[in-house]
Protein backbone atom coordinates (compact mmCIF):
# COMPACT_ATOMS: atom_id res chain seq x y z
CA UNK A 1 0.00 0.00 0.00
CA UNK A 2 2.76 2.91 0.95
CA UNK A 3 4.31 2.34 -2.84
CA UNK A 4 1.01 2.80 -4.40
CA UNK A 5 0.24 5.49 -1.87
CA UNK A 6 3.95 7.54 -2.85
CA UNK A 7 3.92 7.11 -6.16
CA UNK A 8 0.40 9.08 -6.45
CA UNK A 9 1.03 11.59 -4.19
CA UNK A 10 4.81 12.69 -6.04
CA UNK A 11 2.61 12.39 -9.12
CA UNK A 12 0.37 14.62 -8.15
CA UNK A 13 2.25 17.43 -6.27
CA UNK A 14 4.24 17.74 -9.29
CA UNK A 15 1.18 18.85 -11.07
CA UNK A 16 1.18 22.39 -9.12
CA UNK A 17 3.51 24.90 -7.70
CA UNK A 18 4.46 25.21 -3.68
CA UNK A 19 4.08 21.82 -2.75
CA UNK A 20 6.39 19.58 -0.19
CA UNK A 21 8.16 16.05 0.26
CA UNK A 22 6.43 14.56 3.19
CA UNK A 23 8.93 12.12 4.76
CA UNK A 24 11.69 9.24 3.49
CA UNK A 25 9.12 7.81 1.13
CA UNK A 26 8.18 10.28 -0.97
CA UNK A 27 11.90 11.01 -0.74
CA UNK A 28 13.12 7.95 -1.91
CA UNK A 29 10.84 7.38 -4.86
CA UNK A 30 11.37 11.08 -5.89
CA UNK A 31 14.73 10.35 -6.10
CA UNK A 32 14.37 7.16 -8.15
CA UNK A 33 12.65 8.60 -10.92
CA UNK A 34 15.19 11.82 -11.07
CA UNK A 35 17.94 9.05 -10.70
CA UNK A 36 16.17 7.45 -14.18
CA UNK A 37 15.22 10.54 -16.19
CA UNK A 38 19.03 11.14 -15.89
CA UNK A 39 20.77 8.73 -17.00
CA UNK A 40 22.02 7.20 -13.47
CA UNK A 41 22.67 3.71 -12.53
CA UNK A 42 20.01 2.66 -10.33
CA UNK A 43 21.21 1.96 -6.96
CA UNK A 44 21.08 -1.92 -6.08
CA UNK A 45 21.16 -1.35 -2.46
CA UNK A 46 21.09 1.92 0.18
CA UNK A 47 20.61 2.24 4.18
CA UNK A 48 21.23 5.67 4.78
CA UNK A 49 18.84 7.96 3.00
CA UNK A 50 20.38 11.42 3.58
CA UNK A 51 23.59 9.68 1.79
CA UNK A 52 21.36 8.33 -1.27
CA UNK A 53 19.77 12.25 -1.65
CA UNK A 54 23.60 13.77 -1.68
CA UNK A 55 24.87 11.15 -4.00
CA UNK A 56 21.84 11.21 -6.59
CA UNK A 57 21.83 15.02 -6.30
CA UNK A 58 25.69 15.40 -6.91
CA UNK A 59 25.42 12.64 -9.86
CA UNK A 60 22.70 14.81 -11.42
CA UNK A 61 24.24 18.39 -10.52
CA UNK A 62 23.99 18.65 -14.96
CA UNK A 63 20.71 17.39 -15.36
CA UNK A 64 18.30 19.75 -17.11
CA UNK A 65 14.76 18.90 -16.89
CA UNK A 66 12.65 18.37 -20.06
CA UNK A 67 8.84 18.89 -18.35
CA UNK A 68 8.05 22.23 -15.11
CA UNK A 69 6.94 18.20 -13.71
CA UNK A 70 10.78 17.43 -13.28
CA UNK A 71 11.36 21.14 -13.23
CA UNK A 72 8.96 20.85 -9.82
CA UNK A 73 10.24 17.33 -8.69
CA UNK A 74 13.87 18.42 -9.00
CA UNK A 75 13.17 22.05 -6.95
CA UNK A 76 10.96 19.90 -4.08
CA UNK A 77 14.31 17.29 -3.45
CA UNK A 78 16.09 19.78 -3.32
CA UNK A 79 14.59 21.98 -0.49
CA UNK A 80 13.58 18.86 1.01
CA UNK A 81 14.88 18.71 4.49
CA UNK A 82 12.64 17.32 6.82
CA UNK A 83 14.13 13.37 6.15
CA UNK A 84 15.43 11.40 8.62
CA UNK A 85 18.75 8.88 7.94
CA UNK A 86 16.23 5.68 8.92
CA UNK A 87 15.67 2.94 6.85
CA UNK A 88 13.45 0.58 6.13
CA UNK A 89 12.83 -1.58 2.84
CA UNK A 90 10.15 -0.57 1.53
CA UNK A 91 12.11 2.58 0.91
CA UNK A 92 13.77 0.80 -2.02
CA UNK A 93 10.96 -0.48 -2.95
CA UNK A 94 9.60 3.03 -3.60
CA UNK A 95 12.86 4.11 -5.13
CA UNK A 96 13.14 1.12 -7.39
CA UNK A 97 9.23 2.31 -8.85
CA UNK A 98 10.40 5.46 -8.53
CA UNK A 99 13.12 4.17 -10.87
CA UNK A 100 10.95 2.49 -13.31
CA UNK A 101 8.96 5.38 -13.42
CA UNK A 102 11.38 7.53 -14.91
CA UNK A 103 9.95 10.85 -15.56
CA UNK A 104 6.53 12.53 -15.39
Amino acid sequence: MIPLLTAQAIEKKCNFEHVILLGNYELCYSLGVLSAAAGLEKKSEFSNVGLLKKEVLDGISDYKPSNIQMVRLLTIVKEMDSYTDDYDPQMYEVYENGYKRGSF
